[in-house]
């Protein structure tokens, strides 16, 4: 099976909080099955304000604690109190209306969060760029916003991909997974979204999921509607999204929860789309399996399938929200460019023992992957790793395929080496 992962990668220090909360909307009806009514005020799913920002004042005090106390928060350390100024009575000239206060709502409410900050439509990333292109810098490293490289037409295609899994490495992948995110470029981001705005993305998606073909053709589930024993399918494919996340509620994620909320699965479960999460659109493809080839070109066919119905459905000269400078659009920055993450799981116990995770997690971060537990960002690691690519920006998705693929048979190497009995601890 597959498994679902936080849309905006975080990394958590010790930094906690207090404020006073202030409560947007009421709770909405939760679908038969899904059993996750959300009550007033519930700080997993509503958009809970800061104060300060609520009064939008500069919360001066708030962010020098916070970053006193160890905050490595991206969006603290770059809404400076020059920034603040600049940007406090501003608008987004895009739909949502977006402002700094609620582009910097998350990080300011939970410091630990390491970006920290969302977007509320396209036109965000350049009416704040003085807040965000610093940001994107700085969490995207060696990619300048100012003077990025090209974007290549052919950035999906699979046939651009010229390296592949040893047969070593082949032999140790039990499943490979990939996913990008895309926002629809008619509709503002969901953390600036409205509940009808959800639901029209919803209806119009049911149509375009409706005209899928061959094996991207399934079934929409809406989490409002689906029943009990589809739910429960859903959870024991590990296929279910349930919202549920403090700090993407606090950037307007969660809002209206579960209306406008769904997942199409195909006949064969090896592709899945997940409807208005976070961003509009995430698109997965997977299997059993070392055909990290294969699956990447079903997502690219998906991808392409996707985009060809809703400029049909729309009529609209542009599916999807891009940037000439970025590429793909998404509501957290750190997902901007690709919006994809390739990953495949492999056995390396040998490895594991004798290394341990932190120091693996460390060779892949120094090759451009990063490692992972076998079931998520914080699970346990026993004898299998999630390797994935980190890099987000600044090169085509093909080239992303190829960090990860050249780090699986880096690890497949070591792990051969280690099975033989020799010591790989001087590895860097």
């Amino acid at each position: 099976g597959a498994v679902g992962y936080a849309s905006c990668e975080t990394t958590t220090t010790t930094t906690t909080v207090t404020t006073t909360t202030t409560t947007s909307g009421g709770a909405a009806p939760a679908a038969p099955g899904v059993k996750m009514m959300k009550q007033r005020g519930d700080k997993d799913f509503d958009l809970i304000m800061h104060p300060k920002l609520v009064a939008n004042e500069y919360p001066k005090e708030a962010i020098a604690s916070a970053l006193a106390a160890g905050s490595n928060c991206l969006a603290l350390k770059k809404c400076t109190p020059e920034i603040w100024e600049k940007y406090k009575d501003k608008e987004s000239t895009g739909p949502a209306k977006w402002t700094l206060a609620r582009a910097i709502n998350s990080g300011l409410m939970y410091p630990e969060s390491f970006v920290g900050c969302h977007v509320g439509d396209a036109e965000s990333y350049e009416d704040f760029a003085d807040f965000y292109y610093p940001l994107i810098k700085a969490y995207h490293k060696g990619f300048d916003p100012e003077n990025p490289p090209p974007i290549d037409p052919e950035h999906m295609n699979p046939d651009k991909i010229t390296v592949d899994l040893s047969s070593s490495a082949k032999a140790k992948v039990v499943s490979t997974r990939i996913r990008c995110a895309r926002n629809l470029a008619m509709f503002p981001m969901n953390p600036g979204g409205s509940l009808e705005s959800r639901l029209a993305i919803a209806d119009m998606m049911d149509k375009v999921y409706g005209s899928l073909e061959d094996d991207l053709k399934g079934t929409f589930f809406r989490h409002t509607t689906m029943t009990a024993a589809e739910t429960k399918q859903l959870v024991d494919d590990h296929f279910l999204f349930r919202g549920k996340d403090r700090m993407q509620a606090a950037s307007g994620y969660h809002e209206h929860w579960p209306e406008g909320r769904g997942i199409h699965v195909s006949e064969d479960k090896k592709f899945v789309s997940w409807l208005n999460e976070g961003d509009h659109l995430r698109i997965i493809s997977m299997e059993q399996g070392s055909d990290v080839k294969g699956v990447f070109s079903r997502l690219s066919r998906a991808a392409q399938a996707i985009e060809a119905g809703v400029k049909k459905a729309t009529g609209e000269k542009d599916a999807f929200m891009m940037h000439p400078k970025f590429g793909s659009l998404t509501c957290c920055p750190s997902n901007i460019g690709t919006g994809m993450r390739g990953s495949v799981h492999i056995l390396v116990p040998n490895l594991i023992a004798q290394l341990g995770f932190e120091k693996i997690d460390a060779l892949c971060r120094a090759r451009n992957a990063q490692a992972r537990g076998s079931s998520g960002e914080h699970s346990a690691v026993v004898d299998r790793i999630d390797i994935s690519n980190w890099r987000r920006i600044g090169m085509p998705e093909y080239l992303l395929i190829q960090d990860m693929i050249k780090v699986a048979n880096f690890l497949a190497d070591l792990e051969d080496k280690a099975a033989a009995g020799q010591d790989v601890s001087n590895v860097v």
